[in-house]
């Protein structure tokens, strides 16, 4: 039987925003507690707001903040101080439905610049899936699979300055995947359930795997553990038009909204 699609409304925007938001701050919440917190890494909420500070990842999603509006005016001159006292370069995130005028004005006249745009999706997590010669993926469960998957991982996002603890991860909750092409490691993905919703959350793809299927059969994986445990919805978040976004529609998740992101700039590199 066929479902009527998914309309968006503000609530959706909401419960997106908000599971987005839990899922980084459980990472950051993750790195701030190593013994002694030598990354300095930290998350503040106020209500619904929430900004996490990890200084040592640059302008990485580690240095976000998330559901500020200009209903929390107080909050964000907070979180802007809070950045400024470690020098990050962080970004505001700022989504429709709600007035944010005055929170762009306090942005703007602290620094802070409209640098780009990133899309949300959502669907029903029981959408149509389909198969790709030689791919398969796998829970991660093992400390074999754990080590291929923080290779696939890391390769997937070309991150070389650092390499990010993903064992933690586990021992979170959170259900990560290992997306194996011709017998070999080729693609990571991470589901994070919170409050009856699903979390699509930082699928990569090694470059030397990719246009295989790859990452399609860890959008499937994760949306059909997501049905099983009761999760309608799957929301996921990526560029606009890109590899990634097609392949969520291919798998019915439309998109929801388009978030502004603002991150701090001189006046001579606002661009």
């Amino acid at each position: 039987m066929t479902r009527e699609p998914l309309i968006p409304d503000l609530d959706l925007v909401r419960r997106c925003q908000a599971i987005v938001a839990e899922a980084c701050a459980a990472r950051v919440q993750n790195i701030a507690d190593r013994p002694g917190n030598p990354l300095g890494a930290g998350v503040r909420r106020w209500g619904g707001a929430t900004a996490v500070r990890a200084p040592a990842f640059g302008e990485n999603l580690f240095n976000h903040a998330f559901g500020f509006s200009d209903d929390t005016l107080d909050a964000a001159r907070e979180a802007i101080a809070w950045y400024a006292d470690e020098n990050v370069p962080a970004a505001f995130e700022i989504a429709p439905g709600v007035r944010t005028e005055g929170l762009m004005a306090l942005l703007h006249a602290n620094g802070y610049r409209q640098t780009g745009f990133h899309t949300a999706f959502a669907g029903w997590s029981d959408g149509p899936s389909v198969s790709a010669p030689g791919v398969e993926v796998r829970r991660v469960e093992s400390d074999d699979d754990l080590e291929a998957f923080t290779d696939a991982y890391h390769l997937g996002w070309n991150r070389t300055e650092f390499r990010v603890p993903t064992r933690p991860w586990l021992a979170a909750g959170w259900r990560l995947y290992l997306g194996v092409c011709d017998g070999h490691p080729a693609g990571a993905a991470i589901l994070t359930l919170h409050a009856g919703d699903a979390y699509l959350a930082d699928a990569s793809v090694d470059p030397a795997w990719r246009n295989r299927g790859v990452h399609r059969a860890l959008i499937d994986a994760r949306c059909a553990d997501a049905a099983a445990a009761g999760c309608e919805v799957a929301f996921v978040g990526a560029d606009y038009a890109g590899g990634s976004s097609r392949n969520m529609v291919r798998k019915g998740l439309a998109v929801l909204y388009t978030k502004a992101i603002w991150t701090l700039r001189q006046p001579n590199a606002a661009g």
